[in-house]
């Protein structure tokens, strides 16, 4: 699923639901909690495979994750879905454009597409405002390569369609590795593209039924049945603790934490 047989190390830069943990203005046990892990930002991803730099989703806390992880390049934005908290980072991508000039870009379904069009409409349709950051959107059809900015190589990247309550939407697999967020429903077609995994990352939004996202129990009964190696849930709300998660997972599963790190073996 790569052209090369190097590790692919991954970065959880966020694992928070939408508002972010702690919640403007809450008082509850998880948002006064002093615990590292309970402070979530927005969902993004950095995956990192033979000097290719690729982001999972761009969300408004990209700045900052960004200084915080210390994200080298980006060769490619992988969209999951036009949501807010997914996407309302890509301006932030304009540093890695000033030193390295091709375009960087951003794959995403045609529906996404269709949005970002209109949502980002003085980057992709415009694009005469000064300092534009030069971004180009790609429709994800089936499996794509990611080529390096620089020239050093290439990656194969295999969408996964997902359902988010009424959206389709869609996770990525790289190597053993896939990342499926905001899930409400994952579709028996797709269950075949997360076989053999080593790591799959999958929204786990908390106990609470939500129409738009698996709750823990849900998503623990959706990991049994896909069968990676290392289940870690994400998108995860401050209805409990990381604590309080943590102390109920199976063997070979857990609750993520913004800054966790893995190298997956291709």
């Amino acid at each position: 699923m790569t052209t090369k047989s190097g590790p692919i190390n991954v970065t959880l830069m966020g694992t928070g639901t939408s508002t972010g943990v702690p919640v403007i203005g809450c008082n509850c046990a998880t948002c006064k909690s002093m615990d590292p892990k309970d402070n979530r930002l927005r969902c993004s991803c950095y995956v990192e495979f033979e000097g290719i730099h690729v982001i999972i989703d761009v969300g408004p806390d990209f700045r900052y994750q960004a200084m915080k992880y210390g994200v080298k390049d980006v060769d490619a934005a992988l969209i999951t879905h036009h949501h807010f908290d997914h996407v309302a980072g890509l301006d932030d991508l304009r540093p890695f454009l000033f030193g390295n000039r091709p375009s960087i870009p951003c794959y995403a379904q045609s529906s996404t597409v269709s949005v970002m069009e209109e949502m980002f409409a003085y980057i992709f349709k415009d694009g005469k405002y000064p300092g534009v950051p030069q971004l180009e959107l790609r429709e994800v059809r089936g499996p794509f390569v990611v080529k390096s900015r620089s020239g050093r190589g290439e990656m194969t990247v295999i969408p996964v369609p997902i359902v988010h309550g009424s959206l389709d939407i869609l996770g990525y697999r790289i190597g053993n590795f896939a990342y499926l967020t905001d899930v409400s429903k994952i579709p028996f077609a797709s269950l075949s593209l997360l076989e053999g995994l080593d790591v799959l990352i999958l929204d786990g939004l908390r106990d609470k039924p939500h129409p738009m996202h698996l709750t823990i129990e849900q998503s623990i009964a959706t990991a049994h049945k896909i069968g990676a190696k290392q289940t870690w849930f994400t998108h995860i709300a401050h209805d409990l603790t990381h604590a309080e998660i943590e102390n109920r997972m199976p063997s070979g599963m857990g609750p993520a934490y913004d800054g966790l790190q893995f190298t997956v073996n291709v």
